[in-house]
């Protein structure tokens, strides 16, 4: 029989750990009150390590990266109890694992545990987990941040030493620490198998664990945790659906069966929606700080934002209905007077300045993301869906730039105006504007009227959702392509409202759609890593098609 203090009873009693009917629940009970005290062990990641073998978003730690907008370390705690104490062991980047997780896990008991040595001779998780010790004086689980199972069984209960296993290809299995054993473990090596510990196991006789680890040997310079199990008598085996994201293919492949997205993440910023808040990385930090700032040149119609740390900022999630999902025309016209009377902020001087921000965004940026095109084999393609296409360079030579800065309109802005950026609370009558760019040129007061509705323009014809189901392709035979996509019925209807719109309000609709087919020029080097390319490059093809349509018709 244990001793624990009971808060109920206000004094140390005899408790019992009770089974009952779910044995998923291994949990301490008061003997004096049936008052449930804790459950009788803690759960341990591992997430010091630099993790480079996958630098999927450029500058993100590995434990964050994104699956399903969720990042992967918050797959392995949601498979736990709210109650279960959880104990973190980070090092590199610790202050992205950190705050991310006091934003998001405000309500649970996490305890870091800093590691001096997570990236030189000695470090791995070996280390990182030796680090944790003093925090892990009971039964406990651990795991590494780079390991997802499917199953959710053994991450509540521990009642044995246990190992996790999986079946792994024999090509592969160079790369892991290999078992040997049926329902109990023989052995632990490196080689060829076809067996794998997936970096997940249970520790129920810890004081022997912790004895044998201390007394570990490096394998490459690394301190191992198996060396943990050297002294334990039994240890079973526990087959799981192991999904490893510790290297870039195996996140791609993982990628592939968690591909329920709402948002795309870039290279190099990245979108997590969870536990009722929206938190948004990016690479470089500076646009974190001002897109916050920019927030209030919105005029009250954007959500409160906070800087979480430097590279991060979150807000609460907001209910609503996005307007790409709308398909009442009155609703996008009542957005349009929106803008117009509570974004859209006239009269502001057009001078010198703003026509330089016009250049830098419109010209300037276009062709130097497209430098990296010329000259490319997609570049080479001289016909798609039927029409005959120059070279990307000749094309931006051939575009009357002065016309698109002639009628730029100074005027606030949000900077990315797309239908999948717009809430609509019905029950309110009100709009929100999420996800605003940072600034517009050197300016984060004033931007273009034409640069938002050229936004709308290019997302309106082709549908964010849409792209993560992947409903578009394209196909290239020799020196041709063909390009296809799916169009939504409602963005179609709205599209021809839309220009019915501007021609009525005086805006040039060709500069408008000018624009918008610009964007899709822009962007598709910021795709190279989504779905395996091909997005970024159906952009491009795509992008290419519709500037020679646009430009012979002019």
């Amino acid at each position: 029989m244990k001793r624990a203090f009971c808060q109920n009873c206000q004094t140390h009693v005899s408790v019992s750990s009770d089974f009952g009917s779910n044995p998923k629940h291994m949990l301490y009970y008061c003997n004096e009150c049936d008052t449930e005290l804790s459950y009788n062990f803690k759960f341990c990641i591992l997430a010091a390590g630099k993790g480079t073998r996958n630098n999927d978003v450029k500058g993100l730690h590995k434990a964050l990266l994104p699956l399903e907008n969720r990042p992967i370390i918050s797959h392995i705690i949601d498979k736990l109890d709210s109650k279960i104490e959880i104990v973190i062991a980070v090092g590199y980047k610790s202050e992205q694992i950190k705050s991310y997780l006091d934003e998001v896990y405000s309500n649970r008991k996490i305890t870091y545990v800093d590691v001096d040595n997570y990236d030189k001779q000695g470090s791995g998780p070996g280390y990182s987990l030796l680090c944790c010790r003093s925090e892990l004086q009971k039964p406990f689980i651990f795991t590494s941040v780079d390991t997802i199972v499917e199953e959710d069984v053994a991450f509540n209960y521990i009642s044995e030493n246990w190992l996790g296993v999986s079946e792994v290809d024999l090509d592969a299995s160079m790369q892991y620490c290999l078992v040997r054993g049926d329902k109990y473990l023989d052995k632990l090596f490196y080689g060829t198998g076809n067996r794998a510990f997936v970096g997940m196991a249970g520790i129920n006789d810890y004081e022997d664990f912790w004895k044998s680890l201390e007394n570990h040997k490096t394998i490459k310079d690394e301190h191992q945790v198996i060396h943990g199990f050297d002294n334990l008598e039994t240890i079973r085996l526990i087959d799981f659906t192991w999904h490893d994201t510790g290297n870039n293919k195996a996140y791609y492949d993982t990628k592939k069966i968690f591909n329920k997205e709402i948002v795309a993440n870039k290279k190099d910023e990245a979108i997590f929606l969870h536990k009722g808040k929206v938190v948004k990385y990016f690479d470089n930090p500076k646009r974190a700080k001002t897109r916050i700032k920019r927030a209030k040149y919105l005029n009250g119609n954007a959500p409160e934002v906070k800087l979480i740390n430097e590279h991060m900022y979150s807000y609460d999630f907001i209910d609503g209905q996005l307007l790409s999902d709308i398909t009442n025309e009155k609703v996008l016209n009542k957005f349009l007077d929106f803008c117009q009377n509570k974004l859209w902020e006239e009269p502001i001087l057009y001078d010198d300045g703003f026509l330089n921000d016009c250049k830098i965004m419109y010209e300037d940026k276009t062709k130097t993301r497209l430098s990296v095109m010329e000259d490319s084999e997609l570049d080479k393609i001289v016909e798609i869906n039927g029409i005959e296409v120059k070279p990307v360079k000749d094309l931006l030579n051939d575009i009357d730039w002065d016309k698109l800065y002639k009628n730029a309109k100074p005027s606030s802005f949000h900077g990315d105006l797309q239908p999948e950026n717009i809430l609509y609370n019905q029950s309110d009558d009100k709009f929100i504007l999420i996800d605003w760019r940072e600034g517009f040129g050197n300016n984060i007061e004033v931007g273009d009227v034409y640069y938002d509705l050229s936004k709308l323009y290019h997302a309106l014809l082709i549908n964010g959702n849409s792209v993560l189901k992947g409903m578009y392709d394209y196909k290239i035979n020799s020196d041709s392509a063909s390009v296809n996509f799916y169009a939504k019925s409602n963005l179609i209807y709205l599209m021809d409202f839309f220009e019915n719109w501007c021609n009525e309000n005086e805006y040039d609709w060709y500069s408008v759609k000018l624009l918008g087919i610009l964007h899709y020029l822009n962007i598709c080097s910021l795709y190279d890593n989504f779905q395996d390319g091909k997005y970024g490059k159906f952009l491009f093809l795509y992008g290419k098609y519709l500037l020679t349509k646009h430009l012979n018709n002019a």
